[in-house]
């Protein structure tokens, strides 16, 4: 027992989290406990280790750390664990990268990515509550869906803030929630969602540079500089007075861009941004809000190949807790490519995102792994069919809850 702490004492993911630290952000938030195996830095390593290797079970889980514990005991002291301690150690990676690039200039100014994905959860009263059912969905049947509203880092490729909400709230509302962490001279890059009048006024005040793709019901009668005037109507996510501030017009200059490249679906887009200055050309920008796909390739990441798609905990708090920790994963893993990429002299775009989260996990394990980070090849205008070759079980769809089918 003694050996199986102590190694995972020493295997601390990047050496961020480190007991010193994360006590003293635990007394911080007020938290108070007593001396037990299950303590606030173990519960931690265990939940990081959990979340490495795929949300495993909690009895997959014991023999991986070498520590033997129940299930309920585990379950008990994450619902210990301080939420804000764990939004500071998320806070401290971004600071480090930052650090980082500030260190070698890799980038001038910051380049934010802004967009929504969904996730799941299982089917339990609170978390019914408070994200809500999918309308075409009946209570027994299908599972509550939250959506979550990140904020990334274009040089990093960390999450600078990620707020969760219901899947029903509009992405507008959701954008508002991570201004706060905007910065002057920021350059927020999004779809056409978050393009509107109300939305370029509250960036330009701010401070904030924005970059979207045109909205569909915007007409693009010419190109270039042209006026927005204020809506006659207040948009719903907005209150009277934040609209009551805004100012009568706003100039916004929008670029064509057309799309020759196999396997897209879009061959025109039209952009609207503040980038106004003679600095950014056509092309510039173009370039600019081509590159926001990065953060569906991120979500990608955390949903797919760490399984983030699907939550565990059946309590509201338990579920924030959980995607606290899978982001503050992610962001290790790619503060881990980034300080492998700039020793190595190579874009931080081309390391396996894959094969550092299998390095991390062999770390948390006690075990050495490896030195060097696989680099995926140049692979330009590479394009694969979005579709599966392999046929899924055909079994019946479950329309009825499962007491009441299993009594039929």
């Amino acid at each position: 027992m003694h050996g199986a702490l102590a190694r995972l004492a020493r295997s601390s993911p990047d050496h961020l989290v480190l007991q010193s630290s994360f006590t003293q952000l635990c007394v911080d938030s007020g938290y108070l406990w007593r001396d037990r195996l299950l303590g606030p830095v173990v519960t931690l390593r265990l939940f990081l280790l959990q979340i490495l290797h795929g949300n495993t079970a909690i009895t997959h889980l014991r023999h991986l750390s070498g520590i033997s514990f129940a299930a309920a005991s585990y379950c008990q002291a994450r619902v210990r664990l301080p939420l804000a301690a764990l939004q500071s150690l998320l806070e401290a990676t971004v600071d480090s990268a930052s650090r980082l690039i500030r260190a070698n200039r890799l980038l001038g100014g910051r380049i934010l990515y802004v967009d929504g994905s969904s996730f799941s959860m299982p089917d339990s009263k609170p978390l019914r509550d408070h994200f809500g059912l999918q309308r075409s969905q009946k209570p027994g049947v299908g599972y509550p869906v939250g959506k979550i509203m990140g904020l990334l880092d274009a040089a990093t490729g960390l999450f600078v803030k990620v707020i969760a909400y219901s899947l029903f709230t509009h992405d507008m509302r959701g954008v508002i929630g991570v201004h706060p962490w905007l910065e002057t001279g920021d350059i927020l890059v999004g779809d056409r969602a978050f393009c509107s009048f109300a939305h370029f006024c509250l960036l330009s005040k701010a401070g904030v540079l924005g970059c979207f793709r045109l909205h569909q019901r915007r007409k693009t009668d010419r190109l270039g500089i042209v006026r927005w005037t204020k809506p006659a109507e207040q948009p719903a996510w907005m209150s009277a007075a934040q609209f009551d501030s805004l100012p009568s017009w706003i100039d916004v200059r929008l670029v064509k861009h057309r799309i020759d490249r196999r396997g897209f679906r879009t061959e025109v887009l039209f952009i609207a941004t503040t980038l106004i200055g003679p600095q950014w050309s056509d092309q510039d920008v173009a370039d600019l809000y081509c590159r926001r796909w990065e953060i569906e390739t991120c979500f990608n990441h955390l949903k797919t190949t760490m399984k983030m798609n699907v939550l565990k905990c059946q309590s509201v708090e338990g579920v924030m807790k959980e995607l606290c920790i899978y982001l503050l994963v992610y962001n290790l893993v790619r503060l881990q490519m980034l300080r492998w990429a700039m020793a190595a002299g190579v874009d931080v775009r081309r390391v396996s995102f894959i094969d550092a989260w299998r390095c991390l996990a062999a770390w948390a394990l006690g075990l050495a792994g490896v030195d060097r980070l696989i680099v995926n090849p140049l692979r330009p205008g590479r394009s694969e069919p979005r579709a599966v070759r392999r046929r899924p079980k055909k079994y019946t769809l479950l329309m009825t809850p499962r007491s009441k089918w299993k009594h039929r």
